[in-house]
């Protein structure tokens, strides 16, 4: 029996059991490599991800300058017309400048605070960015095995097909020699055409389908879909039961790793909330010019200023609004730890039914090649009683036809497992 233990507190830090992993496919379909590499400057969706972790990049520069240092230039130039008692009128240009330089002090935390939702926010694009290409792969591997097994599946149709062709002749020309009859003849006809539309359909299954990967993958090559004779041999006599999962110390996935940034986010949005009408200090200086009158002199003297000191800010109501945003801070980190809580028990869930179904599997493909060997069996009877005239055509070419069906099967199963497999493997082996 396989087990899968999981443990919250120790959620992202237990190591894992290794899993046995499945045989490389990429050593049968080379080309899976290939596609893999120029993925990262080819795929749509890859190329947005990047451009989202340089956007929280450079949201988490902004957030960090707000602890840093900020300065002002300003210069004002003027022309000053006056008219005193007793005096002239006078007009004169008066030019001043000023330059201030401020540096938050102490805003209880929350500028730290600021800059560590950023950090967080980083992380998280950087982590989806990660898990979306490691789905990515999976998602290249598993539908390049389905376009491999739509391709033999075609191939076996189009076999199906000129063996239906064949029979439908052969029935016609039985029917001149009145060996038959013309019920016959056209339940052959009808079934030709019936696998004819068979193959029609298969065909443009595959090119939307070979479309739809070209575009998530952005390769531009042709794509080899043809099973090498390694292969082959590979699914008639690999032992995939072999290989059961070990026992897993703990589980983790990107959900899971999202929800705890989004806990440690909204702890960092509940500091932000507390110091809202909380007084909070800044360092500042200065260096102003101005220029003052004088009684005895038309002329106004200009003067240099410098200070420096501490500005205080106190915000001293907001009408509840700190307090709403208290309260929804703590809202949400209850919502997300209720669903890490449900998320871990659906991972687990998930897991224990991918074991079972690679149990079920393994026991579908050992039948599905003893039907392959009964399937052979038949066929190679069937065309000793053909040579020997004891069954019609109609007959040994329903043989071919479970043969081929029974091929098929088998092929179906182990891509399904191989599937199931590659899924498995990354659940179990997140985040590398």
């Amino acid at each position: 029996m396989v087990l899968c233990l999981i443990s919250f507190p120790a959620l992202l830090k237990a190591e894992l059991v290794p899993s046995p992993q499945l045989e490389n496919i990429e050593k049968y379909f080379p080309q899976i490599s290939d596609i893999i590499t120029t993925m990262d400057s080819n795929s749509p969706s890859l190329l947005q991800n990047r451009e989202s972790v340089n956007e929280a990049s450079f949201q988490r520069i902004i957030a960090d300058s707000e602890r840093g240092i900020t300065a002002n230039l300003n210069l004002n130039s003027h022309s000053i017309h006056e008219k005193r008692d007793g005096g002239s009128y006078y007009q004169r240009y008066r030019t001043v400048g000023s330059v201030y330089v401020k540096k938050p002090f102490f805003h209880w935390g929350a500028l730290h605070a600021k800059s560590r939702i950023a950090e967080l926010s980083e992380k998280l694009a950087k982590d989806n960015t990660r898990h979306a290409k490691s789905d990515l792969i999976v998602h290249v591997k598993s539908e390049y095995l389905n376009l491999v097994l739509l391709s033999f599946e075609l191939d076996l149709y189009k076999q199906i097909l000129l063996l239906r062709e064949q029979n439908e002749e052969d029935l016609r020309q039985r029917n001149e020699l009145g060996l038959v009859t013309e019920l016959s003849v056209s339940e052959a006809a009808i079934k030709k055409l019936e696998q004819s539309i068979k193959v029609s359909e298969l065909e443009r299954i595959i090119r939307n389908r070979n479309s739809n990967f070209i575009f998530d993958t952005g390769y531009e090559n042709p794509l080899d879909l043809n099973m090498s004779e390694n292969f082959r041999k590979f699914y008639l006599e690999n032992d995939f039961g072999e290989k059961t999962p070990l026992l897993i110390s703990s589980l983790s996935s990107n959900r899971i790793g999202e929800l705890k940034i989004q806990i440690a986010t909204e702890e960092q949005n509940l500091i932000v909330a507390n110091s809202a009408n909380k007084p909070k200090l800044n360092w500042i200086g200065g260096f102003f010019q101005d220029q003052i009158d004088t009684l005895d002199n038309p002329n106004s003297v200009r003067r240099n200023n410098f200070l420096i000191g501490m500005e205080a800010h106190w915000n001293l109501w907001d009408s509840s609004r700190s307090k709403g945003q208290k309260s929804l801070a703590l809202a949400k980190k209850r919502k997300f730890n209720i669903q890490m809580e449900n998320e871990i028990k659906k991972l687990r869930m998930e897991v224990q039914n991918l074991q079972r179904q690679l149990v079920n599997l393994s026991s579908q493909i050992k039948l599905s090649r003893e039907l392959m060997d009964s399937a052979q069996n038949r066929l190679e009877k069937s065309q000793i009683e053909l040579g020997a005239q004891r069954i019609t055509p109609a007959k040994h070419f329903e043989s071919e036809i479970a043969m081929s069906n029974a091929n098929l099967n088998l092929v179906r199963t182990v891509f399904t497992y191989i599937q199931v497999k590659l899924i498995f493997e990354k659940m179990v082996n997140y985040p590398n």
